[in-house]
């Protein structure tokens, strides 16, 4: 392949990755989560990205989580190059996670419900008990069936919108 073929081609996937990001994050489901039927009764058990929402204040959400899993949660101080971080405005809700799976249904679980291994990479709240049932709770979701155009989706939104500071990597 010549290179004026591959950069032309590199540029059309570029938008398209563009368009495909903007359209799952258009046509997102919204699902108010108070307990774990919200999530049972109301994701789906299929492939997908996936953006986690509170007004919980990120300090506060960092010591609860300590607190509810016996281990520090860290948080990212800074964005990848040229990237910002999703931040919280007064008392605002923001986007403290993000991500994509295979299992919509059972990641959220494991964030928002602390299910699952001990190991396993997670918030690790308990949204039905205090102090995280005292703020909102909101998760957004858009199935995408093939795993690489989820993690394109997961790749154009945190370079076009924002990095969730529970998100290290």
């Amino acid at each position: 392949m010549h290179k004026q073929d591959f950069e032309t081609l590199e540029s059309e996937a570029a938008e398209a990755v563009a368009a495909l990001g903007r359209a799952a994050y258009e046509r997102r489901v919204a699902v108010t989560v108070k307990s774990i039927n919200c999530l049972l009764t109301n994701v789906p058990a299929r492939p997908g990205v996936y953006w986690i929402e509170t007004s919980m204040p990120s300090e506060r959400l960092q010591e609860a989580i300590g607190a509810t899993t016996g281990k520090a949660r860290r948080t990212r101080k800074m964005p990848p190059k040229g990237v910002k971080l999703i931040l919280q405005e007064g008392d605002d809700a923001y986007i403290a996670y993000s991500g994509t799976e295979g299992n919509l249904q059972s990641r959220l679980a494991q964030h928002l419900f602390n299910r699952g291994n001990a190991q396993t990479i997670k918030l690790g709240c308990a949204v039905d008990l205090a102090p995280y049932s005292e703020y909102s709770w909101q998760v957004y979701y858009t199935v995408i069936d093939q795993a690489v155009l989820r993690y394109a989706v997961e790749a154009w939104w945190r370079q076009e919108v924002g990095w969730p500071v529970f998100c290290l990597r």
